[in-house]
C-alpha cells in the first residue's frame, strides 16, 4: 500500500494493484480476533468497511492495527470528513436518529404471555381485597371435618338473624366444636369464606410470582424493542455491521419463565430467612406426609398464629424451630432444615435453565446469521444503493406533498419494514409447499394451518366442552326421569355444595340429599335446585328414576328447568358456530384450489409488503402491478412465511374468471396461499383505504422523503 498517493493503491498480488479513490466514507472497522490457544482474544487486525464515492461500492480491507489510524487518514482526510460530517448524509442520519427517538410510553411492550399474567395477578389482586378488605373477619364453629377441609357455621356479620355455612381448609387437627377464625365474603357471594391462613398465602404468593413474570416480560419486550430501533437506525443510515447484532435482541420466553422462577426463590428465601424471625413453636399434630401443624405467639405484636411445616423425626408437643415470614406473609412459616435447600436448588435451576436459554439462542443466531443476512440484502437489494433518507414530519402528513401509492415511494415502505423484521428476531425459515396440483390439499403445511386456525373455532369448542361437563349430568337426569317410571321419596339435606355466582338464581345449584328408595336402599346423590337454596338437615320431596335411583330431582322445579334452556341455547350456539366455521372454511379451500389447479394465468409485477409488529406470526401484503406500471392494482394478505421471499419481482395469479377475488400467487415455482381475498383497488374507497393503510405502516414519527407527486 502507498498511501501517500494521489489515490492509495494496494498490491493484491504481485501482479494485481488496486487504486482506491480517497473521500469516500468508512462505513465501519471491526476488529479481527486472532484464534489459538494461548492468544484467543488479542486483536491485530482491523478490517474497514470502505464505501467508494460516487459509486456505492463497498470494499473489506484488512490491515494491521498500527496501519489502521494511518489508512483512516489516508481514505477520509480530516477535511473531507469533516464535510462528510455536514453532508446530506449525515443530516439524514441526524434526521433518522430524531425520528426514532419515541416517547417512554410508546417504548413500553407488553406481550402476549406478560398481558396474561398480568391479567392474573390483577384478578388475585381483585381476589384478595374483595375477600380480605371488605370481607369481615368472624369466629366461626367447625361442624364437620373432611381431610384437609372443614365445614363451618357462623352468624352473618351484616345479618345477625342469619347463619351462614360454607367450607374452608384447615390443617390444624380441628375437630368438631373447635372455632376458627375466618373472612366472610360480602356480596355477591355472601355466604362464602376463606381461611386467614393458607388462601391469603396462596394468594399473595400468585400474586408476586405472576406480577413479577410479567414485569419481566414487559422490560425484557421494551428492552428488545427499544434495541430493535436503534438497530434499525444504524441499518438505515448505512451501517450493515448492524446485522453483527442480529439474534441478540430476544431472549427465548423459557428462559425469562426459568429466570422468574429463580427470582421467585430467591427472594422467597430472602424473605424467610433473611428478615423472617426464628422462634420456638410447638408441634401440635403430625400427618402421614412429614409434616407438622405447629403454633407459636407473633414475636411482632404476641397474636396466636399456626401453620404447617415439613418435619422428620417429631412428634405433638415437641419444640420445633422455625423461621416465621413477616409482612405480607405474615402466619406463615418454614422450618430451617428442608425447605432451605427446597428453595435454594429452585433458584439454582432457575438460573441454569435461564442461562441455558441464552446460551442457546445465541448460539442458533450464529447458525442463522447467513439467512438473515441474506433476507437482508435482498430486502436492500430492492431499493437505491444508498440508504433511503428519512425525515421528521412535524405536521404529520406526508401525503399532501406527493403520490404515497407510487411504486417507489412503496418501495421504499417496503425496504424500511424488511430491515425492522431482519434486525428483529427475524422469522422462521420458509418450509417448501407442494403442487396442489398432483396431491391432496392436506399435504401443504399453509393450507393445514390455514385450516386449524378459521376451520375450528376453537373459542365455541372450548365453550361446547365446558357446558357440557357442567350441565351433561342434568340433561342425563331429566332423559332418565322422563323415560325411566319415576317414583317419590323424601330427601334429607347432607351438604349443600359452595355456589358459584350464577347459581342459584340462574343457573341451579347442587346439594348432597340422602333419601331411602321404596326397597329400602339409603341413597346419597346430590340434587340440584333453584333459590332458596334449603339448608343443611332440611327435607324436601324429590322423584328419581326407578332403575337409577341415584338419578333424582324435585318435582317442577324451576332452577333445574331453567338450567335445562340456558346450557341447551349455549351449547346450540357453540355448534352452530363450529358447523358455520366448518362449512365456510370448506367453501373457501374448494375456491382457493379450483384457482390454484384450473385457473387462468396472469403475470404481474409485485412488492411485499410486511405488516404487523410479528413477521413470524402476521400476514405480510403483495401489492400486485401490471407489468411495467407505477402504480398498484390489487393487494392480497398472504401466509406469513412469505416474508422470506424475494421483497419484490413477478409472479404468476391464478384465478377463475367466475371468481377473480380467490385467486393464488405463484413465486419461484411455488404457490404462496393467501389469508384473504384479492382485493382489487379500482373502486375510491378501496385505494383510500390501503393509501391510510400504507400511511399507518410507517412507524409514529418516522417519514420518508416526500414521494413523487403524480403526473
Amino acid at each position: 500500500m502507498t498511501p501517500h498517493a494521489a489515490e492509495p493503491v494496494f498490491f493484491v498480488s504481485e501482479t494485481a494493484v488496486l487504486a482506491v479513490p480517497r473521500h469516500g466514507r468508512i462505513r465501519d472497522v471491526v476488529p479481527q480476533r486472532q484464534g489459538g490457544f494461548r492468544r484467543s482474544s488479542f486483536v491485530e487486525r482491523d478490517m474497514l468497511v470502505y464505501e467508494e464515492p460516487g459509486s456505492g461500492r463497498t470494499l473489506l480491507i484488512t490491515v494491521d492495527r498500527p496501519v489502521t489510524a494511518l489508512l483512516r487518514e489516508a481514505l477520509v482526510p480530516p477535511e473531507a470528513e469533516s464535510r462528510a460530517k455536514e453532508g446530506p448524509a449525515a443530516q439524514s442520519c441526524e434526521r433518522a436518529a430524531d425520528a426514532f427517538r419515541m416517547p417512554l410510553a410508546h417504548r413500553i411492550r407488553m406481550p402476549g404471555f406478560a398481558a396474561l399474567l398480568l391479567t392474573g395477578a390483577l384478578s388475585l389482586t381483585l381476589f384478595g381485597v374483595h375477600t380480605f378488605g371488605l370481607g369481615r373477619e368472624v369466629t366461626a364453629t367447625v361442624t364437620h371435618v373432611e381431610g384437609d377441609s372443614c365445614r363451618i357455621t357462623w352468624q352473618d356479620p351484616w345479618d345477625s338473624s342469619r347463619t351462614q355455612r360454607a367450607r374452608v381448609d384447615c390443617y390444624q387437627g380441628e375437630k368438631p366444636g373447635d372455632l376458627l377464625r375466618i373472612s366472610a365474603r360480602p356480596w355477591p357471594v355472601r355466604g362464602e369464606a376463606a381461611d386467614l391462613e393458607d388462601s391469603r398465602f396462596m394468594m399473595a404468593f400468585g400474586v408476586t410470582v405472576s406480577g413479577l413474570a410479567a414485569l419481566v416480560g414487559i422490560a425484557s419486550a421494551s428492552v428488545s424493542g427499544a434495541r430493535r430501533l436503534r438497530l434499525l437506525r444504524r441499518h438505515v443510515c448505512g451501517g450493515e455491521a448492524a446485522l453483527r447484532h442480529v439474534g441478540r435482541v430476544m431472549v427465548p420466553w423459557w428462559s425469562w419463565a426459568a429466570m422468574t422462577l429463580g427470582l421467585a426463590g430467591l427472594g422467597l428465601v430472602t424473605l424467610a430467612y433473611g428478615f423472617g424471625q426464628p422462634v420456638h413453636a410447638e408441634v401440635t399434630g403430625t400427618t402421614e406426609y412429614d409434616t407438622c401443624a405447629v403454633a407459636w405467639a407473633d414475636p411482632w405484636d404476641g397474636t396466636p398464629l399456626t401453620a404447617e411445616v415439613d418435619c422428620d423425626g417429631v412428634a405433638a408437643g415437641d419444640l420445633l424451630e422455625v423461621s416465621v415470614l413477616p409482612w405480607p406473609l405474615r402466619g406463615e412459616a418454614f422450618d430451617r432444615d428442608f425447605t432451605p435447600v427446597g428453595l435454594g436448588f429452585v433458584t439454582a435451576f432457575g438460573a441454569g435453565v435461564a442461562l441455558l436459554g441464552v446460551g442457546l439462542h445465541s448460539r442458533r443466531s450464529r447458525r442463522g446469521r447467513a439467512l438473515v443476512s441474506t433476507a437482508a440484502t435482498s430486502a436492500g437489494a430492492a431499493a437505491a444503493p444508498s440508504p433511503a433518507p428519512l425525515r421528521k414530519d412535524p405536521a404529520g402528513d406526508s401525503a399532501d406533498t406527493g403520490d404515497i401509492l407510487d411504486r417507489s415511494h412503496l418501495t421504499e415502505v417496503s425496504r424500511l419494514l424488511l430491515a425492522r423484521d431482519v434486525l428483529g428476531a427475524g422469522p422462521k425459515r420458509r418450509r417448501p409447499e407442494p403442487d396442489p396440483r398432483s396431491g391432496p390439499w392436506w399435504r401443504s403445511p399453509a393450507l393445514r394451518r390455514i385450516t386449524l386456525a378459521s376451520g375450528i373455532a376453537w373459542g365455541a369448542l372450548i365453550v361446547l366442552g365446558v357446558t357440557a361437563l357442567w350441565s351433561g349430568w342434568w340433561w342425563m337426569t331429566a332423559f332418565r326421569i322422563t323415560t325411566d317410571r319415576p317414583q317419590t321419596a323424601i330427601a334429607t339435606v347432607e351438604y349443600r355444595h359452595d355456589e358459584f355466582p350464577l347459581e342459584p338464581w340462574l343457573l341451579p345449584g347442587a346439594a348432597e340429599m340422602s333419601f331411602l328408595t321404596a326397597d329400602g336402599r339409603r341413597i346419597v346423590t346430590d340434587i340440584v335446585h333453584a333459590d332458596p337454596a334449603p339448608a343443611e338437615g332440611d327435607t324436601v320431596g324429590i322423584e328419581y328414576a326407578a332403575g337409577h335411583p341415584s338419578v333424582a330431582w324435585i318435582p317442577g322445579d324451576p332452577g333445574f328447568r331453567r338450567g335445562l334452556w340456558v346450557s341447551g341455547a349455549v351449547a346450540a350456539l357453540a355448534l352452530a358456530r363450529l358447523v358455520w366455521c366448518v362449512v365456510a372454511t370448506g367453501r373457501i379451500l374448494r375456491r382457493l384450489l379450483r384457482a390454484a389447479r384450473r385457473g387462468q394465468v396472469r403475470s404481474l409485477d409485485y412488492l411485499l409488503l410486511p405488516g404487523g409488529e410479528e413477521p413470524a406470526t402476521e400476514a405480510p401484503m403483495l401489492v400486485l402491478f401490471e407489468p411495467g406500471a407505477q402504480r398498484p392494482t390489487a393487494v392480497m394478505d398472504v401466509v406469513p412465511g412469505a416474508i422470506l421471499l424475494p421483497p419484490e419481482g413477478t409472479l404468476e395469479l391464478r384465478s377463475v374468471p367466475q371468481d377473480p377475488s380467490a385467486a393464488v400467487a405463484w413465486i419461484g415455482g411455488e404457490p404462496v396461499w393467501p389469508t384473504s381475498p384479492l382485493t382489487a383497488l379500482a373502486e375510491d374507497d378501496e385505494e383510500d383505504s390501503f393509501r391510510q393503510y400504507v400511511t399507518d405502516l410507517v412507524p409514529s414519527g418516522v417519514a420518508l422523503d416526500a414521494p413523487p407527486t403524480p403526473g
